[in-house]
């Protein structure tokens, strides 16, 4: 896949954090060694208020590797 690391995290951050909201901050930490092409994507909501949504994810290559970890803060619509 041609996707960056970083706009793979921020796709599967924006998922988990749910529709209608939008991206406020986003941290990227990438893993070691070389990647593979296609990676396992896990995302996972951390705490939500009433205006905001904190979110998590993972990148791991084939071998269990991390590719690269992230976190995001969205916002909710109208809030």
């Amino acid at each position: 896949m041609d996707t960056s690391l970083a706009a793979q995290l921020e796709s599967v951050l924006r998922k988990a954090a749910g529709e209608g909201t939008s991206l406020t901050s986003m941290t990227v930490d990438y893993g070691s060694g070389e990647g593979a092409a296609d990676f396992e994507a896990k995302a996972w909501v951390e705490r939500a208020t009433r205006s905001l949504v904190f979110v998590q994810a993972e990148l791991r290559r084939a071998d269990g590797g991390l590719a690269a970890s992230g976190s995001a803060i969205c916002r909710r619509a109208g809030a």
